[in-house]
């Protein structure tokens, strides 16, 4: 009967077995805390009956199997669903509204669909570490408009594409890619990025020297131009001169 209710809080008890499906008969709901318990079973495809919906904590649960799609929520803004055992690929669809996704330490497999977060206009942070996805990076992640964070570490990614800009319409700020697979040269364009000021690329299998482009932002950033203050390139196979502004 808690047909008007906007925020159900249950975070850190001890629930278990699968999450009711009449949580989506609360057309209202704006907000609801469902983390730090021992759920387990599949998230409901009813969830898209949430309509009102703009937060969802489902994170340090033990939930598996597909990860529902939620296009249809166009309040949606952010997603929590980090440490389970979801197993599925990356949903296909995501709302427009959506402002962070995390979804760390999980099980999800294949590649990063572009299409996925193409239009995704307001996305600030992206979190999908602890993963076991593969493939190449796809350059539509540095050109999303809004996105300030990217975190893809400790998956099994294999290379990294440049973006058409080259990274000069980037508003990336930080930019973890350390512990996967990633090979060939260090990307350059990670340079042009005017405010990017943190960038992990350490326990690649990256080659060859460093880029001067990396030292001259470190400290000759130019004029508008983040400088980097924090740069990981250990474990690599990376050789030849340090450049001398380092």
């Amino acid at each position: 009967n808690l047909t008007r209710l906007q925020r159900l809080g249950l975070s850190m008890n001890s629930f278990s077995n699968k999450i009711p499906t009449v949580i989506s008969s609360f057309t209202e709901l704006e907000e609801l805390y469902l983390d730090n318990n021992k759920l387990e079973g599949a998230i409901p495809a009813s969830f898209n009956n949430l309509v009102s919906l703009k937060r969802l904590e489902l994170q340090s649960n033990k939930l598996t199997c597909k990860f529902p799609e939620l296009g249809s929520l166009n309040k949606f803004s952010f997603l929590d669903a980090s440490n389970n055992a979801i197993s599925s690929k990356i949903p296909w669809v995501f709302p427009s509204s959506l402002v962070q996704i995390s979804m760390r330490n999980n099980s999800l497999e294949g590649t990063i669909i572009p299409e996925s977060f193409r239009t995704l206009g307001y996305l600030q942070v992206i979190n999908i570490s602890h993963d076991r996805l593969s493939g190449s990076i796809p350059s539509l992640l540095y050109d999303l408009l809004s996105l300030q964070q990217l975190t893809l570490s400790f998956n099994q990614f294999s290379s990294v594409q440049a973006p058409a800009s080259l990274g000069t319409q980037s508003e990336l700020i930080a930019i973890d890619l350390s512990n996967n697979e990633l090979r060939g040269f260090l990307p350059s364009f990670m340079a042009l990025m005017p405010r990017l000021s943190a960038l992990s690329l350490e326990n690649n299998k990256f080659t060859g020297m460093i880029p001067t482009q990396y030292a001259f932002k470190a400290v000759i950033p130019g004029l508008g131009i983040s400088p980097l203050t924090r740069l990981l390139l250990g474990g690599n196979y990376l050789f030849g001169p340090i450049p001398d502004p380092l």
